[in-house]
């Protein structure tokens, strides 16, 4: 298959297609890759109760993360590089691969919505979840000698 490399008119496209299409272009911003989607059964009727609680437990964190970025993002008030935590979620957002820094605040969001950000960026993984992968390291119990026992070793 050939790799090609979308015009500015298709790379900017996202949604459906037409008013009684059920096609959809989904564009991926950071690799600029465009696919189509067919829609073969779509939903109809009203939505569920379980749906409508899906609905609204989204949006109120999509509320809470767009409220902290406006607070964080690079402004006259904040710097041209935003606050402090705004860097910190950049850098978090580099090291575990993620294409956007709101997918960085809702991984570090609470079941009530406030955003605690780990203190410093997480190293990259082999697994690309950001968890730390394999043991590494020592794996003898006892300590050599002039490490100072039980303290870690910087």
């Amino acid at each position: 298959m050939a790799k090609i490399t979308p015009i500015d008119v298709i790379k900017g496209i996202s949604g459906k297609y037409g008013s009684g299409s059920n096609d959809y272009f989904a564009t991926n911003k950071s690799s600029n890759q465009v696919r189509l989607a067919k829609l073969v059964h779509p939903y109809e009727g009203p939505a569920t109760e379980k749906q409508l609680a899906h609905q609204a437990k989204f949006k109120a964190r999509q509320e809470s993360a767009s409220a902290w970025l406006n607070a964080n993002k690079p402004s006259a008030q904040n710097g041209t590089k935003g606050t402090e935590a705004y860097q910190l979620a950049q850098s978090i957002k580099k090291a575990l691969h993620l294409s956007n820094v709101v997918q960085v605040v809702h991984k570090y969001m609470d079941e009530e919505g406030k955003i605690k950000l780990p203190t410093a960026s997480p190293q990259p993984s082999q697994n690309g979840e950001g968890e730390q992968t394999g043991g590494g390291g020592n794996t003898n119990p006892t300590p050599s000698p002039g490490t100072g026992g039980d303290k870690p070793e910087l």
